[in-house]
């Protein structure tokens, strides 16, 4: 579990699947399949950083052995396709009159995405003594109507290729696919095990944290060890006893930081990235509409804007929190907000 990394999630990450804090009923589910030598396509489902990823791919380790390398890969749905690689699908969207047989001349409707990042894995045979390959989907619900074109590649490359699609949203996942796939739910750690990490982590960096704070740190970050091991390093830095106040401390401070941030990219113009943030924060902290614009509110008062741009931007924010009384989608809400803002910036 130890590397040499000074990030200490990162230095604490498991390595082998035994390694997982806890969800011993998952790890003994994938046992089975390692030891049977074959297994279905998987949909993890499960909160963002609880965990989902790492599972996948530890699991890939396990049931490839030393193929692992050549027969594995990890690809990320929401991730927009490079310049090289839209280059790549336009040339390769159209099959020349000049070729031979019965496409020429037609147009390919494979989506992009599709045809540039996963049907050269899938299509390339399987190296080493392995049953099959494996590829790893993140955020597989980005896809949205593509999900079908993946269905069908999933049926055609099957038995040489396995899927581990991983997402958040399982109501996005379409019909034909979720009947595809044998279904893992990742829940956040037990607490039992939850403790057992943190105080291994803690004695192992000399720290001094009794168990009422373990408890508290626990709840405050919804027993997501990443986010948990990132505020128990945060709290380190200012010395080696950890207390309550320290860690709601510290705490606030990075939630604020983040909603800082979040302003920034709206101030630059960049809707993309902030409703992005917008979403992270929310799914992170679990804020109502009304306490992310409080806390967007004291962080403009700490930003250098003229009166009347600050006046402009409370205003905003004040029309925001009172539709959002009566709205039923918090990240409309926000969403609604953020586009404001960046179109604002354009006359700051």
């Amino acid at each position: 579990m130890l590397s040499e990394s000074p990030v200490w999630r990162i230095k604490y990450l498991p390595i082998t699947l035994n390694e997982i804090c806890g969800r011993k009923d998952i790890k003994e589910r994938l046992k089975g399949l390692i030891n049977d030598r074959n297994f279905p396509h998987l949909l993890f489902v499960g909160s963002k950083s609880i965990g989902k990823t790492t599972i996948a791919d530890l699991f890939s380790k396990a049931f490839l052995g030393r193929f692992y390398d050549a027969n594995s890969k990890i690809v990320y749905a929401n991730v927009p396709l490079t310049n090289e690689e839209t280059k790549q699908a336009r040339l390769e969207s159209y099959i020349s009159t000049n070729k031979i047989g019965s496409l020429a001349g037609k147009k390919i409707t494979t989506p992009a995405f599709i045809r540039v990042k996963i049907k050269p894995f899938v299509q390339l045979k399987v190296l080493g003594d392995v049953p099959f390959k494996i590829l790893i989907v993140k955020d597989f619900d980005s896809l949205g109507s593509n999900q079908q074109a993946f269905r069908r590649l999933m049926e055609i490359y099957g038995t040489n290729c396995r899927m581990i699609l991983i997402t958040t949203k399982v109501s996005k996942i379409i019909d034909p696919i979720m009947s595809r796939c044998q279904v893992f739910l990742i829940s956040q750690v037990n607490y039992h095990s939850f403790e057992e990490l943190i105080s291994t982590i803690a004695e192992k960096e000399a720290l001094k944290i009794d168990k009422d704070t373990i408890r508290t740190l626990y709840e405050i970050t919804a027993g997501t060890l990443s986010n948990a091991i990132d505020l128990l390093q945060i709290c380190s830095i200012s010395g080696n006893n950890i207390d309550v106040d320290k860690l709601y401390e510290n705490f606030s401070n990075s939630k604020n930081d983040m909603i800082k941030s979040l302003l920034i990219m709206c101030f630059k113009g960049d809707f993309r990235k902030a409703r992005e943030l917008s979403r992270k924060i929310q799914s992170s902290y679990k804020f109502t509409s009304q306490e992310m614009f409080q806390i967007m509110l004291n962080e403009l008062a700490k930003l250098p804007f003229s009166t009347y741009s600050r006046m402009k931007l409370i205003n905003l924010l004040a029309e925001a929190d009172f539709r959002a009384i009566d709205g039923r989608d918090t990240d409309i809400q926000i969403s609604n907000l953020l586009a404001k803002i960046c179109q604002f910036s354009e006359v700051l």
